[in-house]
């Protein structure tokens, strides 16, 4: 209802006695309901369509790495626990939470995730955001080890890979075959074998359209690549033109404030930064030394 008393006197406007009660028109908030995944139709008494039938069968051919995404806790030691249940498994929880609405909001797919420089832990964000998205049973997530250099996704799973990733983006065997399974929502494709000339690879045409069979073929909701840093090697700047978004990871302990402007320099233009993401940062606050060492 209007509150004519606040018209009266704000604006001088006076409603004469005979004059019908004014109710305001009902409008909708401005607020767009994001469904998180795959709608199945089959639910509604609709049939699946060959497509929707030959991701289905692709991702269920896939050679199985582990039963769950959260098999991904850290077996060797070398990082923290990313599970449900820990410390660092809750935290990507909720910059998963972020992520999907970004991507929903602009329709975007792949993302990289890079850094200014090595050891900022980008392998370990990119296992982490894959595996929480992953646990979504609405949404399947694709990760590539794109740091051809130096992989590093294969030895934080502890696991090897079918082959060196080189071979499929040069053509020389099919994109299926470097893919492998964790739970029924996360594909990966690793490589165990250093390559020491990746942007040629990556700016040929081959490499290009193996990136692209293997995300056609499992037509994943999110397609992560965890790709080398900005600032150290030119395979990165070949790979923007592959990505929708890119998210920034730091070192809190050791890259500067000029290191991320650079990389915030080369990216625009190119390929929006969905975000900065601090890691092996140091809290001081003693308020959270209970937790942290629970």
């Amino acid at each position: 209802m209007v509150n004519t008393r606040i018209l009266e006197q704000r604006l001088g406007w006076r409603r004469n006695a005979s004059d019908p009660e004014v109710v305001p028109k009902n409008r909708p908030i401005a607020h767009v309901p994001m469904l998180q995944g795959r709608v199945d139709t089959s639910a509604r008494g609709g049939a699946p369509g060959p497509r929707r039938l030959a991701v289905a069968e692709a991702w269920d051919n896939l050679p199985v790495l582990e039963d769950a995404p959260d098999a991904l806790a850290a077996r060797a030691g070398l990082v923290p626990a990313i599970d449900r249940g820990s410390l660092a498994g809750a935290s990507f929880d909720q910059l998963r939470t972020q992520l999907t609405r970004a991507l929903k909001a602009n329709d975007w797919r792949r993302v990289g995730i890079s850094s200014a420089t090595r050891g900022a832990g980008r392998s370990f964000f990119a296992a982490g955001l894959a595996a929480s998205i992953a646990r979504l049973d609405a949404m399947r997530v694709l990760l590539v080890d794109a740091d051809l250099e130096s992989p590093g996704l294969a030895a934080l799973f502890h696991a090897e890979a079918p082959g060196p990733i080189s071979e499929v983006l040069t053509g020389a065997r099919a994109p299926e075959t470097q893919l492998m399974r964790m739970g029924s929502g996360l594909a990966l494709a690793l490589n165990d074998t250093p390559e020491g000339y990746g942007a040629e690879l990556l700016l040929a045409p081959e490499g290009i359209l193996a990136l692209r069979a293997m995300n056609d073929l499992l037509a994943p909701d999110v397609m992560i690549l965890d790709m080398p840093p900005l600032l150290d090697d030119p395979l990165a700047q070949a790979l923007l033109p592959q990505l929708d978004a890119v998210l920034l990871v730091a070192d809190g302990q050791r890259n500067t404030a000029h290191e991320i402007s650079e990389c915030e320099r080369m990216l625009d233009g190119q390929v929006p930064l969905l975000g900065l993401a601090l890691n092996k940062s140091e809290d001081r606050d003693p308020r959270h030394a209970p937790r942290r060492r629970a």
